[in-house]
């Protein structure tokens, strides 16, 4: 655990930096953590994706996660005096996740287009072609989104 007190400051950023990333994923499962990451989101055994979403707009937060080649984060930025609320949240959402059946499908269109998204950015398409070509074969090399064929 690693904290900063920042004098004066009306806000807390909350994270969790989950080790595990597109390069510890085999070929065939390209992508499985960035997707993880986005059914993390839909809900968990108490709470549906419409209270996560609720909970942190009420208390004028924001509530987010990426997932890179080194690991997977989720945070929580809010108003100081709901601290306790966020770091909460991050744990119901990161050890009780619903994972439901149902969410898989809708959140496969999710990441097509934003993989597809990410093909209309010049600067994602030199970065990506760039590590594939300096990564070949290697986990390094492939897009911590995945690719359509395995999503």
């Amino acid at each position: 655990m690693a904290t900063e007190r920042v004098p004066g400051t009306l806000s807390v950023a909350t994270g969790v930096w989950v080790g595990v990333g597109s390069r510890d994923e085999p070929a065939e499962v390209s992508g499985v953590s960035h997707f993880l990451e986005h059914l993390l989101f839909k809900g968990t055994d108490t709470r549906s994706a419409q209270d996560l979403s609720r909970g942190v707009d009420r208390r004028g937060g924001d509530f987010n996660a990426f997932t890179s080649k080194e690991y997977t984060a989720y945070y929580c930025r809010l108003p100081a005096r709901h601290a306790e609320f966020g770091v909460e949240l991050l744990g119901d959402v990161l050890t009780r996740p619903a994972l439901r059946d149902s969410d898989v499908h809708a959140e496969r269109q999710v990441i097509l287009e934003e993989l597809a998204m990410d093909d209309e950015s010049p600067d994602d398409v030199a970065h990506r072609t760039f590590s594939a070509r300096l990564f070949h074969d290697h986990a390094l090399g492939r897009d911590p989104g995945g690719d359509r064929e395995h999503v």
